[in-house]
């Protein structure tokens, strides 16, 4: 099986890369939608001449629903970030600096979301509302990471909230407070994904 076990003192660092990776696919999804609905003479910008501030700038300037909804998934996984942070005394400035955490925790986040990766170049609209559930389906397995010290990368959708996993978040053991403040959160962008789907319903109708 591809398992791939982690050092105990690597498992936070690598939770937080995670999801400071995360918000940085939500502000990129929202600079898209922006760039297909609001600001279309940006689509003529080559991709090098996009920068993440941009993301985050148009985002933030937005008025549109999709917007303010992608603004609120970040909200919350910034404020789980913080939580950890407070509760650790961690430096995010020298954990981000961690090359090593970094490239674990890229790799890790790319074979937990990579499923759901390549869908916004064809359907804007289909991505955006994938992505919360995509998002707090990794999550879940950084919950599962947390108390177990490993992925097992044959399972993930089955073992995930698209499978058993579901029912597995439903009684997981929070007694941790680490994964406590991941299953709120999970349970925080599973909202969001409903809000997403009904702000599109809502407009399809």
């Amino acid at each position: 099986m591809a398992v791939t076990k982690y050092d105990q003192e690597d498992i936070l660092p690598i939770v937080i890369h995670v999801l400071s990776f995360s918000t940085m696919k939500f502000a990129e999804y929202g600079y898209r939608s922006i760039v297909e609905n609001e600001v279309t003479p940006l689509k003529g910008l080559d991709e090098g001449d996009v920068t993440p501030v941009m993301y985050f700038e148009l985002l933030e300037a937005s008025d549109d629903a999709i917007s303010i909804a992608i603004r609120d998934c970040i909200a919350h996984i910034n404020a789980a970030v913080d939580t950890f942070c407070l509760l650790h005394g961690i430096d995010l400035d020298e954990l981000y600096s961690d090359e090593r955490i970094h490239e674990l925790a890229c790799t890790l986040y790319y074979e937990l979301c990579d499923y759901a990766e390549g869908v916004i170049d064809n359907d804007v609209e289909e991505a955006i509302t994938e992505l919360p559930f995509a998002t707090a389906n990794a999550f879940f397995f950084l919950c599962k990471l947390v108390m177990e010290q490993e992925v097992d990368h044959d399972f993930l959708m089955e073992d995930g909230l698209y499978g058993k996993g579901a029912h597995e978040l439903e009684f997981m053991d929070t007694s941790n407070p680490n994964v406590a403040i991941l299953h709120d959160l999970v349970l925080e962008i599973k909202k969001m994904n409903l809000e997403i789907s009904e702000i599109y319903s809502n407009r399809a109708n």
